[in-house]
C-alpha cells in the first residue's frame, strides 16, 4: 500500500526484465484503467468497471490484450479500489455469503474475494492471431507480504491448461475466469500447468498484500512480450460491514425465516 503509484507501459525489454527476476516490492502494471466492456470474468454479475488492462501491439496488426481484476464473491462486501491497481478486500471466507450456512449460492468454501482475469488475441496476421502463436502465463500469491519475489508465485500456464481440457491453444482467442484463492487445485501441483506459490497453504484469515500478474510472449517473435499485474490488500471486515455487503442483513434474514415459518 504505497503511497506513490505510476501505471507502466511495458516495452519489450522492460518486460523481459521484470519476468526474468524477482520483484523486490509490488508494483501494479498496467496502459489503462477504467471499464472493459464485454468482460464476463467467466461469470454473471461481476463488474468490469474497474479494471487494469495491458494492450500490446505485435508486428503491426495483432493485439494481445491481458486485464485483471478484483471482485467480491458472491454476496459478500463490495471489493473496492484505489484506482491505480491496488484492490481491499476482506478477511474471512464462507459459502459465497454472509449467513453461511444459510442461504448458501456455493457448495464450495472460499474467500471473500476473487480475481478475475482476461486475455484475448486480436488481429489478422496468420502468424500472431491465436493462442497458438503465444505463450500466457498467470502468477498468483498465497504470502501476505508484501511484495513476494517473482519467483515465489504460482503460476498457471495457460496454454497446457488448455490442451489438458482438450482444447487447442490455436482454436482460442479470448480466455477470461475468475479465481478464488482458497479453491483446493490452486495448491495442487499439475506438471505443466499448475505450480503453486512457494509460500504453503493460503490463509483467508490472514492481512497483508497479495500480488497478481498475467504474462506473455511471442512464441516466434520473443521480443513481443507483456504484462499486466495487481495489488490486493486484505483487511479486516467488521461483522457489520458482512451483512450489509450480504444484501441481506440481519433483518432481511429474520424476515425470511419468519416466512418460512408461517
Amino acid at each position: 500500500m504505497r503511497a506513490n503509484r505510476n501505471s507502466a507501459v511495458l516495452a519489450a525489454s522492460a518486460t523481459l526484465i521484470l519476468f526474468a527476476g524477482s520483484l523486490a516490492q509490488a508494483t501494479p502494471i498496467y496502459t489503462s484503467w477504467g471499464s472493459l466492456p464485454g468482460a464476463t470474468f467467466g461469470g454473471t454479475g461481476i463488474p468490469n468497471t474497474s479494471v487494469a488492462k495491458t494492450d500490446v501491439f505485435v508486428n503491426g496488426s495483432t493485439t494481445v490484450t491481458l486485464a485483471l481484476t478484483a471482485h467480491q464473491r458472491y454476496s459478500n462486501p463490495t471489493v473496492t479500489d484505489n484506482g491505480a491497481g491496488d484492490y481491499y478486500a476482506g478477511t474471512g471466507s464462507n459459502c459465497g455469503i454472509a449467513t453461511d450456512p444459510v442461504g448458501c449460492p456455493s457448495a464450495l468454501q472460499g474467500a471473500l474475494w476473487n480475481v478475475g482475469y482476461y486475455i484475448s488475441v486480436s488481429g489478422t496476421d496468420p502468424n500472431f492471431n491465436d493462442f497458438g502463436d503465444f505463450s500466457f502465463t498467470i502468477y498468483y500469491d498465497f504470502d501476505p507480504g508484501a511484495g513476494t519475489a517473482f519467483g515465489s508465485l504460482g503460476t498457471i500456464n495457460v496454454n497446457n491448461a488448455l490442451i489438458a481440457n482438450s482444447i487447442s491453444p490455436s482454436s482460442v482467442t479470448l480466455s477470461q475466469g475468475s479465481e478464488n484463492m482458497l479453491f483446493s487445485y490452486l495448491a495442487a501441483p499439475v506438471p505443466g500447468v499448475i505450480a503453486p506459490p512457494a509460500y504453503g497453504a493460503f490463509n483467508p484469515n490472514a492481512t497483508g498484500e497479495y500480488n497478481f500478474y498475467i504474462g506473455f510472449t511471442a512464441n516466434n517473435l520473443p521480443a513481443f512480450s507483456g504484462a499486466v499485474g495487481i495489488d490486493v490488500n486484505v483487511v479486516p471486515v467488521p461483522a457489520a460491514a458482512w451483512l450489509f455487503g450480504s444484501g441481506i442483513g440481519l433483518l432481511g434474514w429474520m424476515r425470511r425465516r419468519s416466512r418460512q415459518v408461517i
